[in-house]
């Protein structure tokens, strides 16, 4: 999360929120979550803010090649802990995909997902 004055977060989040409840042509929010990192409350609340409010969603897991420091968890751990987490908030999670900008993880596989979502968008 960026380092900001509290009345600059105030103001994004405010801006960001309109803009997903007020965006006709909103197809799905891609949200992005370091699975580098143990689960971060933020991503927790931004999950279930865009749930409550019926808005599609997936989940794109980034650095899944990467561990932070020599103790932390494997990325496949914090995604699973992530998930288990989110089933507080929803019975089956939404759609999730692993990626890593350096292996190339999840790249075709992202780009077909994002594909689907525009194929959706001109049907509409």
């Amino acid at each position: 999360f960026a380092k900001a004055p509290d009345a600059v977060k105030t103001d994004w989040s405010s801006f960001t929120k309109g803009y997903f409840l007020n965006r006709k042509t909103l197809v799905a929010a891609l949200l992005l979550i370091d699975a580098s990192v143990p689960p971060q409350q933020i991503d927790l609340d931004c999950a279930n803010w865009l749930g409550r409010n019926n808005i599609s969603m997936t989940f794109i897991f980034t650095k899944c090649d990467k561990r932070k420091g020599r103790k932390g968890n494997q990325p496949d751990e914090n995604l699973r802990s992530f998930l288990d987490l989110i089933r507080k908030y929803y019975q089956a999670p939404p759609p999730w995909i692993m990626t890593s900008s350096v292996t190339g993880l999840g790249r075709d596989e992202l780009l077909l997902h994002m594909s689907q979502l525009r194929n959706y968008w001109e049907n509409y």
